[in-house]
């Protein structure tokens, strides 16, 4: 896991538009083990998964996959270019995963472990609806031909549907110390991309007291 930070930081180090200091091959090659992962354990990639299992050492697993979600948003923002079809299908896979994830773990909202991957699949989320609806269609070439129909039609859909409930659901609990996190996880979306999904955005965005 420590490598994946280290790789993670450096792309967060890039500028975007700039020459990344991982190269393409390496990307693949990381992508790639990440797939591997989830082939070879279920346990590992918490894909539509109960983060409390009996037997699973909770926090190392989680803190792995919220290190993937980490590397995944910053390739996404900073070479997403490089991505094959496959790749692409991959990350969009796991955003989906993910929030099924943390939807199906709703009864432990409070728990670190649970509020800590909420936030790195958020900042995934916005990354991804910035990248494929912003990018993609000024560089079209770059990209997979059905990248951006298939965000819209079948990805964007899901991973809305179950995210703005959930903001919903984090908002409810009128705590400061957690409207503090909401506000923080709301922040990672644009607005605009919240509103094309969802009529509760604006009472999100300015709850009442706020």
């Amino acid at each position: 896991m420590a490598c994946l930070i280290v790789l993670t930081n450096l792309l967060r180090m890039q500028e975007v538009g700039t020459e990344t200091g991982l190269s393409s091959e390496l990307i693949h090659s990381i992508v790639a083990q990440m797939k591997q992962w989830r082939s070879d354990s279920d346990e590992i990639f918490l894909l539509d998964a109960d983060i409390f299992p009996a037997t699973n050492p909770t926090w190392p697993v989680v803190m792995l996959n919220i290190e993937l979600a980490e590397f995944l948003s910053e390739l996404v923002s900073k070479s997403s270019s490089v991505l094959s079809s496959d790749e692409w299908d991959f990350v969009l896979c796991s955003l989906v995963g993910w929030f099924q994830t943390v939807i199906a773990s709703l009864s432990c909202l409070r728990s670190p472990c649970v509020v800590a991957l909420i936030t790195s699949v958020s900042r995934l989320l916005r990354h991804t609806a910035v990248c494929i609806e912003n990018v993609v269609p000024q560089h079209l070439e770059a990209y997979p031909p059905s990248l951006v129909m298939e965000w819209r039609d079948v990805f964007s859909e899901s991973a809305f549907e179950m995210a703005v409930p959930l903001f919903v659901s984090l908002a409810s609990a009128a705590t400061h110390a957690t409207w503090l996190m909401v506000r923080t996880v709301i922040s990672l979306c644009k607005n605009t991309v919240l509103a094309a999904h969802g009529s509760m955005t604006c009472w999100l965005i300015t709850p009442s007291g706020a």
